[in-house]
């Protein structure tokens, strides 16, 4: 962090120290907020850089604690997205007032880029499938990331390939004056020729046909409230129309709830959130709790009816030497004694709800706990210079290596296991190995890992994403 102190305010201070008590000394650590400068930020409104700062003009602020404030200030600015790098400063004006400053790179907020992408849940198991290319999704994706720079998004989807896809969504992070109230919605048209309709052996078995096997389309609304900084309350309703082909609830009766092949549902969801880390896309330090309950079936001729709440806690520790070590625990409960079709059952193997090392499975279940453990090192942290090209959104190029060690654990609850025929439910699970993670702008983390499993099975994993 650097810092100009006129040689009159260094004089002062150390006549102060050696001269006068310890009431007069912290009085005389007390500065007032002159002004606070922004630049870089030709697209964003000053109203929304000035919500993440824990400070505003006029504003009086020890000096010991300046540096620590500038941090946490710095460090929400980088966790809007909205910039490729942040960095701050501050000085005392000759009249011992504080100026403080902040240079911001800008990403680029308009985007409109083709999308190749696999049906599978992950490379591993798209690869494991004999990597055909018909199991590819391809299309166009437009978004806007900060719509009239008040960090507004609007997304636009446009898919084609192993499925059929539409979605348009939108969110306004705040519409009122305080700016802690936030609302979005999303519509969503989905259709496929190929779907998953059981698991057995913790193995998705896939069904596909010339014609559509499986519709879908989707609205939802949101509202959104933040508390001060870190504390985020969600509110979530949603709507949701499925259509099966009558060959799946053959082949799988217990697809969708009895043998009907059509389901229609209203979904009601509450999130709590708390989010004081350092870096959303990739923490080092820090801690994150998320509680969560999920509604399906609000309306009495909705054709499900269950509930289930997940919660999720993690911390990041600084070690020291570069030296980094998380812990995150999320669990998963469903309303005892309620009928869950197979459609609407998540288990492990989704996302990043995975324990490393068994990529390659899906363990379904109304319940489940799981735990990652991770030791990492700081290799390599720099901003590259790409001077070769024009623009300033790409030739600054933020780029991070950690190599990695991980020990993950978990348990799933699955009440069929002898109709699924699962190896792995209902009992502990275990992965452990090395990896490399590599991070660069534009959120792209790039996870390589030589993963090892209680089941005996190792193999080599590649992955894109972040942390649950």
């Amino acid at each position: 962090m650097r810092r100009l102190v006129p040689p009159n305010v260094v004089m002062i201070s150390l006549f102060l120290f050696l001269g006068i008590g310890s009431k007069t000394s912290l009085w005389a650590q007390m500065v007032p907020i002159d002004s606070i400068h922004f630049k870089g930020n030709e697209r964003t409104k000053r109203s929304i850089l000035t919500r993440e700062l824990d400070f505003k003009v006029g504003d009086v602020l020890d000096l010991n604690e300046i540096d620590q404030k500038l941090e946490l200030s710095r460090r929400k600015l980088m966790n809007t997205n909205l910039f490729i790098w942040v960095r701050s400063e501050y000085h005392l004006s000759p009249a011992g007032k504080l100026i403080i400053h902040f240079d911001l790179l800008e990403q680029l907020y308009l985007l409109g880029y083709p999308v190749f992408q696999l049906a599978d849940r992950n490379l591993n198991e798209w690869w494991a499938r004999g990597h055909p290319l018909d199991r590819a999704i391809y299309g166009i994706h437009f978004l806007h990331s900060n719509f009239r720079g008040r960090a507004e998004k609007l997304m636009l989807k446009a898919e084609t390939g192993f499925t059929q896809r539409i979605e348009f969504s939108y969110s306004n992070p705040y519409v009122d004056r305080k700016k802690t109230l936030g609302v979005g919605f999303n519509v969503d048209y989905t259709t496929s020729k190929n779907i998953a309709y059981k698991t057995q052996a913790d193995t998705l078995v896939y069904l596909g046909s010339d014609n559509i096997l499986r519709e879908k389309w989707s609205g939802g609304l949101s509202f959104r409230k933040r508390f001060r900084f870190y504390d985020f309350q969600i509110l979530e309703i949603k709507y949701t129309h499925n259509v099966v082909a009558d060959t799946i609830t053959r082949l799988n009766p217990v697809y969708f709830q009895g043998k009907s092949n059509e389901q229609n549902f209203m979904q009601i969801g509450y999130t709590f959130s708390y989010d004081f880390r350092d870096f959303v896309v990739y923490p080092l330090i820090g801690k994150k709790i998320d509680i969560s309950f999920q509604k399906y079936g609000v309306l009495a001729q909705d054709e499900i009816n269950f509930w289930e709440m997940t919660a999720g806690l993690s911390y990041f520790f600084d070690l020291g030497k570069k030296v980094y070590f998380s812990s995150q625990f999320k669990g998963k409960i469903t309303q005892e004694g309620a009928t869950v079709p197979y459609a609407n059952q998540r288990g492990l193997g989704y996302r990043n709800e995975v324990v490393r090392g068994f990529e390659l499975k899906v363990i379904d279940g109304t319940d489940y706990f799981l735990s990652r453990n991770t030791l990492k090192y700081q290799l390599f942290k720099q901003i590259i210079p790409l001077s070769f090209i024009p623009y300033k959104q790409f030739n600054q190029m933020p780029l991070s290596i950690y190599p990695t060690a991980f020990f993950d654990f978990a348990y799933v609850n699955q009440e069929n296991r002898m109709e699924t025929k699962s190896v792995f439910a209902n009992k502990w699970l275990f992965g452990y190995g090395l990896g490399l993670d590599v991070v660069t702008y534009y959120n792209f983390v790039l996870k390589m890992a030589l993963p090892f499993n209680n089941g005996g099975k190792y193999g080599f994993v590649v992955g894109l994403g972040r942390e649950f």
